[in-house]
């Protein structure tokens, strides 16, 4: 049985404000009653394409909403696997302890151990950052409740020069991403050079990491947006990104999908 996920980024608020963030936030959450009727069209078309599907819940920052435990608890009802990403900031040893039933991943995004990097990325509320020593214990946490832990990392001018490899040895995460910042924008002063990219593979080959380029993200990722638009092209790089069509007609068009 096909497996695919589904990025359902329902809210893009958030505490932080990441500079290199593709999300256009625009104040925007869908209900819990919107979410529910995309879980039910979605669980559906699941079943009558005989496919197993994991909603990944993402924003914004997830955790801020006062959904999040319903919506989980309904998808979980619903059948189908729950993941989740979120930049940690709200992340709690109570919530990872009551799902860990219900959740099967959970992955944070992680650009830097250093406050002073993460300030200037935007990643502080009121200037406080996450320190190394809190993410070792929400990482370890993660993993001592059974739940996996997926770690994403994304490469920016800012970052580029960090060597974040003990860490990563330190947390093992079951999955580790890394991801060029992306832009549409020729000049944007985040954007790292081709050989930047050549040198960040070089330097996390040996810990089994995924490298994804800008082509590889612009168009393998099935993304609903907080206003329930729905997109195989990442989200918001532009007008033209956003398709207007039902979640039956996605499921119609998902044999090339890859499992992301």
């Amino acid at each position: 049985m096909k497996e695919i996920t589904i990025n359902l980024h329902f809210t893009d608020l958030c505490n932080f404000s990441c500079k290199h963030c593709f999300v256009r936030k625009q104040g925007h959450e869908l209900s819990f009653e919107e979410v529910c009727l995309i879980v039910d069209k979605i669980a559906k078309q699941a079943l009558k394409n005989g496919l197993t599907v994991r909603i990944n819940l993402a924003g914004g920052e997830p955790l801020i909403s006062r959904n999040i435990q319903s919506i989980i608890d309904y998808i979980f009802a619903k059948g189908m696997e729950v993941s989740i990403i979120t930049n940690g900031y709200y992340l709690t040893k109570e919530f990872i302890e009551q799902n860990k039933n219900k959740i099967s991943m959970i992955g944070i995004s992680i650009d830097s151990l250093h406050h002073k990097t993460n300030y200037l990325i935007g990643r502080s509320v009121n200037v406080k950052t996450i320190t190394e020593e809190e993410m070792i214990e929400k990482c370890g946490h993660i993993k001592k409740n059974g739940i996996k832990l997926k770690v994403n990392t994304c490469i920016t001018s800012l970052n580029k020069n960090e060597d974040l490899s003990e860490f990563f040895k330190k947390v093992q995460p079951d999955r580790l991403k890394i991801l060029r910042v992306l832009s549409e924008k020729k000049d944007e002063p985040f954007l790292i050079t081709d050989q930047d990219w050549v040198n960040t593979q070089d330097k996390y080959k040996d810990l089994n990491a995924i490298f994804e380029d800008n082509d590889f993200m612009k168009e393998n990722y099935i993304i609903i947006d907080s206003f329930g638009n729905l997109t195989k092209n990442n989200l918001h790089l532009s007008n033209n990104s956003i398709l207007k069509n039902s979640i039956e007609t996605c499921f119609d068009n998902l044999n090339n999908v890859v499992k992301v």
